[in-house]
């Protein structure tokens, strides 16, 4: 059985509810789901994965470039792709785990 309709939460508001208690006009705007990361499924990230990322590691030489550790490597953006970073060679660099886990870190204080 359905619900009876309720009136909005928000004092002096007559209208029906539609979401959480609240009418169109005074419900909750809906979360953005879309991020610079994600907008990019096509070339430019199969492009990465087959020719950018070896060639980034060859580069420099299968190492980390900030400690030089030659284990558990990842290839990283250097300025990420949320912030406008690009999909391109110059702006890929080889990590290690630890030091990728610390750039990432003081990329998201920087918001």
């Amino acid at each position: 059985m359905p619900r009876a309709a309720s009136i909005c939460y928000v004092r002096g508001c007559p209208k029906r509810t539609v979401y959480r208690g609240r009418c169109p006009k005074h419900a909750p705007p809906a979360w953005e789901t879309t991020s610079a990361r994600n907008t990019v499924r096509g070339p430019e990230q199969r492009a990465w994965d087959r020719v950018i990322r070896p060639r980034v590691l060859v580069r420099d030489g299968f190492a980390c470039s900030l400690c030089g550790a030659r284990e558990r490597l990842e290839v990283d953006h250097v300025v990420p792709v949320a912030r406008g970073g690009a999909w391109t060679l110059e702006n890929a660099q080889t990590l290690c785990q630890d030091c990728h886990a610390a750039k990432s870190a003081r990329d998201r204080r920087q918001k």
